[in-house]
């Protein structure tokens, strides 16, 4: 089991309807985009420390997850800040490379302020979510939300992956690992090529055998719910 699901089975939020949870999340992420920049803060604050209250994490863990993210969302803030003219008018702050300025205008920074704390703030409550509803009671929302049988079955599907993959890294890297697999450049990259190998091999392998494993059970193609 991920430390994720670990975690979403045994928060303090585990009894109440998913429906509820899901209602709220998206109720959070409306007023998360249709708010202003003190309200998503505030919004931030409370949800993050609500958070780890209810899952019982550390404060030093949650903001690790927390960064896991930030390099797509500091390359996405650059490109919007930052702007390339033939002249410096406009500009706040700009600097001259090879007969052009790149500079940073004050509509530029209103975007890139308002673009941050929009984002941070949908994802802590993408957090929330994830890490108080349990997959089996995304699955039943989903359902209860009419989503159809395909986008479903293709979800849980793609779930059960996510582990086969991440058990098969984990066995290949702890093996490669005892026999110091990693130790210096050549080696690491000798290692990692053997590991991406043997785990697409493998992957392919353990998809064999969970759909031998369906047809034996008369699998008709339709997961019941």
């Amino acid at each position: 089991m991920l430390l994720i699901d670990k975690i979403a089975y045994e928060n303090r939020l585990l009894d109440l309807s998913p429906t509820r949870k899901g209602l709220m999340y998206l109720l959070l992420l409306f007023s998360c985009f249709l708010t202003t920049q003190v309200i998503q803060a505030v919004i931030s604050v409370v949800v993050g420390a609500a958070t780890i209250y209810v899952t019982k994490v550390t404060v030093r863990r949650y903001f690790k997850w927390l960064l896991v993210p930030a390099p797509f969302l500091v390359i996405s803030i650059l490109t919007i800040l930052f702007s390339i003219s033939s002249h410096s008018r406009g500009f706040i702050f700009d600097f001259h490379l090879f007969n052009h300025f790149i500079g940073i205008s004050q509509s530029s920074l209103d975007m890139g302020i308002k673009l941050f704390f929009r984002s941070a703030s949908c994802l802590i409550c993408t957090y929330f979510f994830i890490l108080t509803v349990p997959f089996q009671q995304l699955l039943l929302v989903m359902k209860k939300a009419q989503f159809p049988a395909l986008l479903i079955e293709l979800t849980m599907l793609m779930y059960r992956f996510i582990f086969i993959f991440a058990d098969e890294f984990l066995i290949i890297k702890r093996a490669q690992d005892m026999r110091f697999g990693f130790k210096g450049l050549k080696n690491s990259y000798q290692s990692l090529g053997v590991l991406i190998k043997i785990l697409f091999f493998q992957t392919f392998d353990r998809f064999n055998k969970m759909i031998l494993s369906l047809e034996m059970k008369f699998f008709d193609g339709d997961f019941p719910l």
